[in-house]
């Protein structure tokens, strides 16, 4: 017998969300642009209706059209690796999170460097989750913790440890005044 191989299948249905009844055609082949960062991308995050944000190991964060490609804004600061973006939905704050154990707030229209620092983990931050006013930020790390911040002040609100817990993820619960966190320990907080 032969190699058994895979056939590559084109599927002309759209993906949607559970109980979306909206027709837009069929999916197109993803579209391809060329390279903003001049090293891995680690992270993207939704910034507009058209705009998209990046970071990655060559320690940058770029502000994107992903309509054509084009990196519209660049933003350089952070030490090492840049590994998580964030950003609340049609806001002109991105926030980026990276190996140097910093959290960077950088304005869309204002100077090339951050315009608030996030001083406060002891590794790696891993996790971002942006209040959708933009007025709050948590974050999370590889050392146990979770902290609350106002973005405006740059103060640590609160801080909590939780032993073996190595955040993976943060996300804001749409609505709600609540965060969901993931972790390395198995579990969803």
């Amino acid at each position: 017998m032969g190699k058994v191989q895979s056939k590559i299948s084109f599927h002309t249905s759209k993906y949607r969300a559970h109980g979306c009844t909206e027709e837009t055609g069929p999916v197109r082949a993803v579209g391809q642009h060329s390279p903003v960062h001049t090293d891995g991308v680690s992270s993207v995050a939704a910034l507009r209706p058209d705009l998209c944000v990046s970071g990655g190991r060559d320690k940058s964060v770029a502000v994107c059209s992903w309509r054509s490609g084009a990196a519209l804004r660049r933003f350089v600061g952070h030490e090492r690796e840049v590994t998580k973006v964030s950003s609340a939905l049609d806001s002109d704050r991105v926030f980026s999170a990276s190996r140097d154990k910093t959290v960077m707030m950088w304005e869309l229209h204002g100077t090339a460097g951050p315009s608030q620092h996030f001083p406060g983990h002891d590794l790696v931050v891993t996790g971002l989750a942006v209040s959708p006013d933009a007025s709050q930020l948590f974050t999370g790390s590889r050392d146990n913790t979770v902290c609350k911040w106002d973005t405006e002040t740059g103060e640590c609100l609160g801080r909590v440890a939780i032993s073996r817990n190595l955040v993976t993820h943060l996300c804001w619960v749409p609505g709600e005044p609540y965060i969901i966190q993931t972790s390395e320990d198995k579990t969803i907080r």
